[in-house]
C-alpha cells in the first residue's frame, strides 16, 4: 500500500493587515492546528489467479499395422513329359517295315495307320510314312519358333493339311491320322481323322478318349489322292492333364484287339511292377499281336464285324491281324 502526505494552507487576503491583526494572526497561526489530509491509494484487489491447464492433445488414431505373415510357397516341380513308341508290322510286311508310322517331338506326337486295302505302287513312298516325316519336320520347326509351347488344334490341322498335300504328290496308298500336342498350359489337344484312338488314363480309369470317325464299317476317314477327307473333318479332343496321367495313342491294330479296360489293366499291372515307360508301348503292341492271332478271343473288332454281318466273325469271336503302332506318354 502506498501512502502520500499533502499539506494545505489558507491564502492571505490582499488588504494589508494592521499591527494588531498581524500580531493576532501570527499568534493564531502558531496555535491553530495543522490539518493534514492523508490520501491512501489502495492497490486493486488482486484477482484470484486462475491457471488454465493445457488440454491433452488427442493423438491421431491410427489403425494398427497388420502384420503380414508370408508363408513360403514351394515352387512347383517342372512338368516332365516322357514318350515311348513301338511299331510292329504285319507278319507278311515285316521285310519292308509295314504300313504304319509314328512321330514324336518334345510335346507333339502322332500315329499314321496305312490303309491295307488301298492300291499301292512299287518303289513309291508310302502315304503314312510321308505324313509322319512331314509332320515331324514341320512340328519341330514350329515348336522351335514358339519356344516349345506345344500346338493348338488349328495349328495341328494346318500342318497336317500341308503334309497331306505333299503326300498327295509324292506318295502311294492311303492313311488315317491322329495327332496330339501337350501345350504349356497343361492341356492335351488332339485331332483324329480315322479309326485310331487316344486314351488318357488317370488313377486306373479312362479319363478321356478321342472319337473314331468312319464312313461305314471298315472304311475309316482317310487321306489319299482320291479321298475327299480333309483334316478339318476330324474329331477333336481338348482335355486338361494332371500329373501322373498316362496317354496311349495307337492304331486300330491295338484297339481292334484290346478294349479300353484291358489296356488300363495292362498299364496298371506294368506300373506296379515298375516296368519302364520305354517298355510299356512294346508290351501293349505285343499283347495286341497275341490276341489278334487267337481265333477265339473276344475282341472289339469281332463284335462290330458280327453286328455288321461279316461271315468270318459270325460267332463274334476272333482277333484281327494287322500292323500295330503305339505311342505311350507320361505326364509327370
Amino acid at each position: 500500500t502506498t501512502t502520500t502526505t499533502t499539506t494545505t494552507t489558507t491564502e492571505p487576503k490582499e488588504k494589508a493587515p494592521g499591527f494588531f491583526e498581524l500580531i493576532r494572526s501570527t499568534a493564531a497561526a502558531s496555535t491553530a492546528p495543522v490539518v493534514e489530509e492523508e490520501v491512501v491509494e489502495v492497490a486493486p484487489k488482486p484477482q484470484k489467479a486462475t491457471t488454465t491447464l493445457p488440454q491433452p492433445v488427442k493423438e491421431k488414431e491410427t489403425k494398427p499395422k497388420e502384420e503380414k505373415i508370408v508363408t513360403p510357397v514351394a515352387e512347383p516341380k517342372p512338368i516332365k513329359i516322357e514318350m515311348s513308341t513301338n511299331v510292329l508290322p504285319h507278319p507278311s510286311k515285316v521285310f519292308w517295315g509295314g504300313e504304319d508310322a509314328v512321330f514324336v517331338t518334345s510335346r507333339t506326337f502322332g500315329v499314321f495307320d496305312g490303309v491295307s486295302g488301298a492300291r499301292k505302287l512299287d518303289g513309291v513312298p508310302l502315304y503314312s510314312k510321308t505324313l509322319a516325316g512331314e509332320m515331324r519336320k514341320s512340328v519341330k520347326q514350329l515348336e522351335k519358333e514358339n519356344g516349345g509351347e506345344g500346338l493348338s488344334v488349328p495349328e495341328l490341322s494346318s500342318i497336317l493339311g500341308n503334309a497331306k498335300d505333299i503326300a498327295d504328290q509324292t506318295s502311294t496308298g492311303a492313311s488315317t491320322a491322329i495327332v496330339a500336342s501337350i501345350t504349356q498350359d497343361g492341356f492335351l489337344r488332339a485331332l483324329n481323322v480315322g479309326d485310331s484312338a487316344c486314351l488318357i488314363i488317370r488313377n486306373g480309369k479312362v479319363a478321356a478318349r478321342t472319337r473314331e470317325i468312319s464312313h461305314y464299317f471298315d472304311c475309316p476317314y482317310q487321306f489319299s489322292t482320291d479321298s475327299p477327307d480333309k483334316p478339318r473333318d476330324g474329331t477333336r479332343l481338348n482335355v486338361e492333364l494332371v500329373r501322373g496321367d498316362l496317354i496311349v495313342m495307337a492304331s486300330d491294330g491295338v484297339f481292334d484287339n484290346l478294349d479300353d479296360s484291358t489296356i488300363v489293366d495292362l498299364i496298371t499291372s506294368s506300373l506296379e511292377k515298375n516296368i519302364k515307360l520305354s517298355a510299356l508301348a512294346k508290351q501293349i503292341s505285343d499283347r495286341s499281336r497275341k490276341v489278334s492271332l487267337n481265333r477265339k478271343s473276344l475282341t472289339p473288332y469281332a463284335k462290330q464285324a458280327k453286328r455288321n454281318g461279316d461271315p468270318d466273325f459270325a460267332d463274334g469271336l476272333g482277333g484281327k491281324l494287322d500292323d500295330v503302332s503305339c505311342v505311350v506318354v507320361r505326364y509327370a
